[in-house]
C-alpha cells in the first residue's frame, strides 16, 4: 500500500515538473502574448474619450399623515422609492432638463447617460450622470434633482386643484353676497325689510365660515398627504474618469493575453503527438529507455565516441553500451539491429557510435550498413564504398577480401552497403543473408547492423526476424508516437525482440528536454566538469591514445 502511494506521488510530482518545464520552454511567447496584449490595452485605452461620472442623492420624504394612519407605512415609502425610481427618467422630466439647460440632445438620447438606483431599506435615491464633460454632467445630474422635485409638486397639487378652485369661487361668491346684503341694510328704512336682510346677512355669514373652514381642511390634507422630494447630496464635478481605466485595463489584458497564450501552449502539446520524455515512452509501450544521447556536432560527421572519446556525449553512449549489456543478462546478445520509425531519428548515428564504444570495451564487433537504400556508414568512418554488403550476395567471401574494412578503433571492422540493389527487401530476408551472418559470428563477438527507417519500407522488418536484439531510435519532438506505434506493431508481427528505445539528439540547454538528459546523466557531468581541470590533450595525442 505504502509502494502504491509512493509511486502514486512520484508521478504527480513528475506530472507537475513536466508541466513546469513545458511551459518554462515557453516562457517567452507567454511573455510576448502579455506584453503585446497589454499594450495594445494601453494604446487603446489612452486614444478612448475619458468618460467622468458623479450623482447625487435625492430624500424622498414621505407625508406625515401616512404614519398616523397606516403602521405598515414603511412598505408603502419603499414601494414609492421605487415608482420615483422609475419616473426620474420619464419624458417630460427628461426634456425639462434639456430645456432648462439648452442641451442640444433629445430625451432618449439623454436618458442612456443617466442611471437611477435606491438605496436598500432606504428613503434614497441615487441618481448618476456619466459624460465626458464633467461640469456638464454635474449640471445634468443637479437639474433632475430640481426638475423631479418640482414635477412632483405639480401631480401632488392637481389632486387638489378642482376642490380647491370650487371652494375659493364659492368663497368668493359667498363674499359677494355679504357686501351686497350689507349695503342693502345700509340703504333701507323699512323695519320689515331691514330684519329680513339682517336674517339673510346672518345666514350669508354662517355658510362664508363654513367654506372658507372647508377650503382651509382641503388645504390641511392637501399638505398632509403630499411627498416631498429634497436633495440630500448634490452633484460635485469630478475629476478624475470613471472609464477607460488605463492602468487596470492594460493590467487585465496582459493577464488575459498571458492565459491565453498558457491555453495555447497547453493545447498545442496536447496535439503534439511527438515524443516529448522517457516517461511517455515507459507508459505507452512498455519499453525500457536504453540511453539518452544529447545532440552534438563533430567535424566532419564523425562518430563522436572517436573524435571526442572524453566528452560526455561519448560517455552517454558508453552508458547504453552499459544498459545493452544488463539487458542480455538471460540471453546473449550476438547480432543487434539498430533502426527508427522514421527518417531524420539519428539511427546511423546511434549505430556508429554504439559500434566504437563496444569496440572500446575490447569486443571484436563488426558493424554492416544494411540501409541499401540511402548508406551513410562508409560516411562517418570515411571508408571506401566500392565493395560492400551487396557484393557478399552475389560473389564468393574468399574473393572479397577487401569487403570488411577496419579502422581506427581496434577490434570494429565496418562492412558499408556496397552497390545499391533493386531489391533489398528480398536480399536482407534471404537465406543468403543468414550464412552471411552466420560467417561473420566465427570470427566477431558481436553484429551491428544499421537498417533502414521501419516506415519507410520494409527492409527492417525483414532483417529483424534473424536479430537477437532490436534498439529503436527515437528524436524527441520530431518522432511521433503513432509512429512509434507502427514502427513497434511490425517489429512485434515478426516476433522481433525489441531491447529499448534510445532518445537521440537531446538538447541538454533545452528548457523542454534538458531535464531529463540532466536527470539521467547529472553524475557524468558532474565527473566531466571536474576533469576541465585537466590540460587538454591535442587531435594527434588523442589519436595516439585511441591506437
Amino acid at each position: 500500500m505504502n509502494g502504491f502511494n509512493e509511486n502514486e506521488t512520484s508521478s504527480s510530482t513528475v506530472d507537475i515538473k513536466e508541466y513546469f518545464y513545458l511551459f518554462w520552454s515557453w516562457a517567452w511567447l507567454i511573455a510576448l502574448a502579455g506584453l503585446l496584449a497589454g499594450a495594445a490595452a494601453y494604446v487603446v485605452s489612452i486614444r478612448t474619450t475619458p468618460i467622468y461620472q458623479t450623482s447625487t442623492r435625492l430624500l424622498v420624504s414621505a407625508p406625515s399623515a401616512i404614519y398616523g394612519v397606516d403602521p405598515s407605512a414603511l412598505v408603502t415609502t419603499q414601494t414609492m422609492t421605487s415608482t420615483y425610481s422609475e419616473m426620474l427618467l420619464d419624458r417630460p422630466v427628461l426634456q425639462g432638463v434639456i430645456d432648462q439647460l439648452e442641451l442640444q440632445t433629445t430625451p432618449e438620447d439623454l436618458k442612456k447617460t443617466i442611471s437611477v438606483d435606491t438605496v436598500t431599506n432606504t428613503q434614497l435615491l441615487t441618481v448618476t450622470v456619466e459624460g465626458p464633460n464633467p461640469a456638464l454632467a454635474a449640471d445634468v445630474a443637479n437639474a433632475i434633482a430640481s426638475v423631479f422635485a418640482a414635477r412632483i409638486r405639480e401631480l401632488q397639487s392637481q389632486r387638489y386643484a378642482a376642490s380647491r378652485e370650487g371652494l375659493a369661487k364659492q368663497v368668493a361668491d359667498m363674499d359677494a353676497q355679504i357686501t351686497i346684503t350689507s349695503n342693502q341694510i345700509e340703504s333701507t328704512s323699512d323695519p320689515a325689510a331691514l330684519q329680513q336682510l339682517q336674517a339673510r346677512l346672518t345666514q350669508y355669514r354662517t355658510i362664508y365660515s363654513s367654506l372658507v373652514t372647508s377650503y382651509e381642511q382641503v388645504r390641511l390634507a392637501e399638505s398632509q398627504t403630499s411627498t416631498n422630494v429634497i436633495v440630500s447630496e448634490p452633484a460635485v464635478v469630478p475629476s478624475i474618469p470613471v472609464r477607460p481605466r488605463t492602468t487596470l485595463n492594460t493590467l487585465l489584458a496582459v493577464l488575459a493575453g498571458m492565459l491565453l497564450a498558457v491555453g495555447m501552449v497547453f493545447a498545442v502539446d496536447r496535439l503534439d503527438d511527438t515524443i516529448k520524455n522517457p516517461d511517455e515512452i515507459r507508459k505507452k509501450f512498455g519499453l525500457p529507455i536504453l540511453g539518452i544521447i544529447a545532440s552534438h556536432e563533430v567535424p566532419e560527421d564523425k562518430p563522436i565516441a572517436l573524435a571526442e572519446p572524453r566528452s560526455p556525449t561519448a560517455e552517454a553512449f558508453r552508458a547504453l553500451r552499459t544498459n545493452i549489456t544488463f539487458s542480455a543478462v538471460d540471453k546473449p546478445l550476438r547480432r543487434i539491429m539498430v533502426t527508427s520509425p522514421t527518417p531524420q531519428d539519428g539511427k546511423t548515428t546511434v549505430a556508429a557510435n554504439l559500434a566504437v564504444v563496444l569496440a572500446q570495451a575490447e569486443k571484436k564487433v563488426v558493424l554492416i550498413d544494411a540501409d541499401l537504400r540511402r548508406p551513410q556508414i562508409h560516411r562517418k568512418f570515411g571508408l571506401f564504398n566500392r565493395l560492400g554488403l551487396t557484393d557478399l550476395f552475389v560473389q564468393p567471401w574468399e574473393r572479397l577480401s577487401g569487403v570488411l574494412q577496419f579502422n581506427a578503433v581496434s577490434g570494429l571492422g565496418v562492412i558499408t552497403s556496397g552497390p545499391l540493389p533493386p531489391n533489398p527487401a528480398e536480399l536482407l530476408s534471404s537465406q543468403k543473408m543468414s550464412q552471411i551472418f552466420d560467417r561473420l559470428g566465427q570470427n566477431f563477438d558481436l553484429i551491428l547492423v544499421d537498417t533502414p527507417p521501419l516506415l519507410t519500407v520494409t527492409d527492417a522488418a525483414a532483417l529483424a526476424t534473424g536479430m537477437d536484439g532490436v534498439i529503436l531510435v527515437v528524436k524527441p519532438g520530431v518522432t511521433k508516437l503513432t509512429a512509434i506505434q507502427q514502427g513497434l506493431e511490425q517489429l512485434r508481427a515478426v516476433e522481433a525482440r525489441v531491447l529499448g528505445v534510445v532518445l537521440n539528439e537531446v538538447n541538454p540547454a533545452s528548457r523542454k528536454y534538458g531535464y531529463y538528459y540532466n536527470r539521467y546523466y547529472s553524475n557524468y557531468s558532474k565527473y566531466y566538469k571536474r576533469d576541465d581541470s585537466k590540460p587538454k590533450k591535442t587531435k594527434e595525442k588523442r589519436h595516439k591514445d585511441q591506437k
